[in-house]
Formats: structure tokens, C-alpha cells, sequence
């Protein structure tokens, strides 16, 4: 759902419930009686964890906070998690800011019922974006191109690129089949040449039998006279 559309919820649901006088008992932040924590969405990037205490120290003495980060370039992720001293200053904080304007931009203030089980969500996920965002050949040592390569490897262009790891013997099939390939343009070479030393050999051999070929001549004209 749309950030925004969470926002006029929250904040429809307050105003619906002050109009009519709800009792805390029968209020939907009893839901959450059992949790210290609120959520904070929207929240501009250049703010810091010292900027967010000073905003909400407002309504509470604050005991935790957590303001996620890209764990590879340490920005902030734009969320975070808050802890209050006393639960009912959760209330006061969403009723309060929920939908309040930070730097220009609209946060969305939310209880939190399961904290721990989110953050570990959190977490898990983030490991899992950075697998699929670092680089694996970078992470093996096999890519120059740096954590943050976008390249798809593969086995054979690693191999290619010599990104491949050098140590032991070939590791690819093609590497067997280079062998192989020069191997057969080395015997290739080879049987060129010999042909070629056939050739000098049998015209020697012809010069050879031209020339006593023509000495018997000239032995037979020598006797005839």
C-alpha cells in the first residue's frame, strides 16, 4: 500500500476516535500496549539518529533507536524504528506525527507489535539484496571491477577474462580444449614443414640426377669420338 495512503489512515482513524471520545481500553493503539516501539517512514535522508532523538524526545524519554542503513554505503534507508521508556508516549508520537511535514517531506508514524521478528526480517532481506547486488567474483577475489559490478559472470568468461582462480591446473572445459587446439597446430606445423624438406629433398635428388645424367652423356660422346 501507498506510504501516503497509510498516513491518511492513521490519521483518519485517530480523528474518528477523538470525535467520538474512544476509551484507551477500546482504542486501536490498545492493540499494541505490549510494545515500546513505533515505526518512522519517510524520513529524509540527510537526517541522523541525533536529528530523530531531538524530534521525538517530545513526548518521552527515548531508550533505543535504529535507523536502517545500506550496510555497503552506510546512507540511511529513509526508516526507523523507535523505543520510548513509557509505552503511552507511542501514542502521543503517532498521534502527533504521523502526516507531520520533516524537511519537506510527510513521515508516516506507526506502532510497531513485533519488532524483533520485523528487524530480523529486515536483516535477513538486506543480506539477501546484498548477495544479489555485490558481486560474486569480486567477493572470491576473481573481479577488478569492484563490489559494486553489475557484470554477470559466468565460469567461462571469468576463465576468458582470467578472472578465474590460477591456482592447480585448467579448471575449465575449454582450457582442455586449448590444449588440445594448439596442440594440433603444433602437429599441423610440423607435417607443413616436412612436405616442404620432401620437396627440397626430391628437387635435390632430381639436380643430382640431371647432373649424372649429363656427365654419362658427356662420357658417351667422349667415346664415340
Amino acid at each position: 500500500m501507498n506510504p501516503l495512503t497509510l498516513v491518511k489512515q492513521i490519521q483518519k482513524i485517530t480523528s474518528t476516535e477523538a470525535s467520538f471520545g474512544v476509551s484507551e481500553e477500546a482504542s486501536w493503539h490498545a492493540k499494541y500496549r505490549d510494545s515500546a516501539y513505533i515505526f518512522i517512514g519517510g524520513i529524509p535522508f540527510d537526517l541522523t539518529e541525533g536529528d530523530l532523538l531531538a524530534i521525538f524526545a517530545q513526548y518521552g524519554e527515548i531508550v533505543d533507536i535504529n535507523l536502517i542503513r545500506d550496510k555497503s554505503t552506510g546512507k540511511s534507508k529513509g526508516f526507523a524504528f523507535l523505543a520510548y521508556e513509557d509505552q503511552r508516549s507511542t501514542i502521543l508520537a503517532v498521534d502527533n506525527f504521523n502526516g507531520a511535514k520533516v524537511l519537506g517531506r510527510i513521515i508516516r508514524v506507526d506502532h510497531v507489535a513485533d519488532y524483533k521478528k520485523r528487524q530480523e526480517n529486515e536483516e535477513e532481506e538486506g543480506l539477501k539484496r546484498e548477495a544479489r547486488d555485490l558481486c560474486r567474483a569480486y567477493q572470491k577475489g576473481n573481479c577488478n571491477r569492484g563490489a559494486a559490478c553489475k557484470f554477470l559472470h559466468s565460469e567461462q568468461e571469468d576463465a576468458n577474462t582470467n578472472w578465474a582462480n590460477k591456482d592447480g591446473g585448467s579448471r575449465w572445459g575449454h582450457d582442455k580444449h586449448d590444449d588440445l587446439l594448439k596442440s594440433h597446430r603444433g602437429h599441423v606445423r610440423k607435417s607443413e614443414a616436412q612436405p616442404h624438406n620432401l620437396v627440397l629433398s626430391r628437387s635435390s635428388h632430381k639436380d643430382d640426377n640431371r647432373s649424372s645424367s649429363h656427365e654419362n652423356r658427356g662420357n658417351r660422346k667422349h667415346s664415340i669420338r
